[in-house]
């Protein structure tokens, strides 16, 4: 241990008779703590939000879509899919057919999205398989999301109308499609928003029901979805000109780019409370260096130099500082893990994508908050330290 460092936390003990640098001391620390701990937080939900949010949406969509570049069918899928499956990090692929239509049952009204998938196949590229809760996708019948079931008030084995405005032209102009399907399953993907526009047909009925040629687009899952922009790449370069793939990030780039932007903000905003409470640092060791003025003096003149005296209130700001941080990442993990265990159910379901508050823990993020916390909590020390470092000690003798 440093000579000056010895003397800093001898110094940040204070006098016995001086209770204000002490109380303010601690106000500094807790004022550091409470910055990092709300900071640590609000970060940690934010990630969970967002990995909460990327499970779902990967586990009702693939990982990567091939479709035609000008919205046409496809009108034979096979050979694209094997394509497709060559590119190494590939791991299954299956066709479906999507199309937009209105879901009706004795007066309520709702439209949807009529996705048609083959209930096997479709296991091999989403969680469709996991997310049903009762009943099975058969032929002829149809899936309905639990929250889309709730507000039709049906269960499995009513029997409701779809209408697809794709239907019949006379010369009358177009005749929209209308016909009876058995609910022969519910599903439930933890998406509000898929939960209630979404409805799973087998893949021939959607055909016929849609009046389609082909497939809509073929979905691919593939080993690693971090790498899910450079495998759409490769396989866009060995699809005929018409197709192209897109990769998950992509087709929801402006949700996630929203996302990104509000952690962003919130991190900004939550620093200029570390930044406040550094304040009361500047406060205390400019309160440290008047009370210690016969010290310096009495130090500078048995021969310690400018920058070893700086060194000494530069160690006291950063002891105050250390400490702050340390309890504030304490803390913050301690409230995240409380809000882990505790389930918390407390997001409207119509305005967020899950209602659950979600936590992931990120060494990096904690490592982060605290190197921005400590740079903070440096700089507010330089001043007072500087101060102290160019006290002249005739002057500061002579008035002690």
């Amino acid at each position: 241990m440093s000579l000056s460092f010895w003397i800093a936390k001898k110094y940040l003990k204070g006098r016995k008779t001086n209770k204000l640098l002490s109380g303010i001391t601690l106000i500094s620390m807790a004022g550091i703590a409470v910055g990092v701990m709300t900071l640590t937080t609000v970060l940690a939900v934010m990630q969970g939000f967002e990995n909460d949010l990327k499970d779902k949406v990967l586990g009702v969509n693939a990982h990567i879509l091939i479709q035609n570049r000008f919205g046409y069918d496809i009108p034979d899928p096979e050979p694209l899919e094997k394509t497709a499956l060559d590119v190494r990090g590939v791991k299954a692929a299956a066709p479906f057919i999507f199309g937009e239509g209105l879901v009706m049952y004795r007066g309520r009204n709702y439209s949807a999205g009529i996705r048609g998938v083959d209930p096997e196949r479709e296991g091999s590229v989403t969680k469709f398989g996991g997310f049903i809760k009762e009943g099975s996708l058969k032929k002829g019948g149809i899936a309905l999301g639990t929250e889309m079931a709730r507000l039709l008030n049906v269960s499995v084995g009513d029997t409701v109308r779809l209408l697809s405005p794709d239907g019949k032209v006379t010369p009358m102009g177009i005749f929209p499609r209308v016909r009876d399907y058995e609910v022969t399953a519910l599903f439930e993907s933890g998406m509000y928003e898929y939960d209630t526009s979404l409805v799973y047909m087998v893949y021939e009925d959607a055909r016929s029901f849609l009046s389609r040629q082909g497939a809509s687009g073929i979905s691919l899952r593939i080993e690693n979805i971090d790498k899910a922009e450079s495998i759409a790449r490769e396989v866009t370069s060995l699809l005929p000109d018409e197709y192209a793939a897109r990769d998950w990030f992509r087709m929801n780039r402006n949700l996630y780019s929203a996302m990104e932007l509000e952690k962003k903000t919130m991190f900004i905003i939550l620093t200029l409370i570390i930044l406040v409470a550094s304040f009361n640092i500047v406060a205390t060791l400019i309160t440290l260096v008047r009370e210690k003025t016969r010290e310096i003096g009495i130090l500078k003149s048995l021969g310690f130099t400018a920058a070893e005296v700086k060194r000494i209130f530069l160690y006291n700001g950063l002891i105050i500082g250390g400490a702050g941080i340390t309890l504030g990442e304490l803390l913050g993990l301690l409230l995240c893990f409380i809000i882990r265990i505790s389930h918390i159910n407390a997001l409207p379901a119509e305005v967020y994508y899950s209602t659950e508050l979600k936590v992931s823990f990120s060494f990096w993020n904690f490592f982060f908050v605290g190197a921005v916390a400590f740079f903070i909590t440096y700089l507010a020390a330089v001043f007072p330290a500087r101060q102290a470092a160019k006290m002249d000690v005739i002057e500061a003798i002579k008035y002690e």
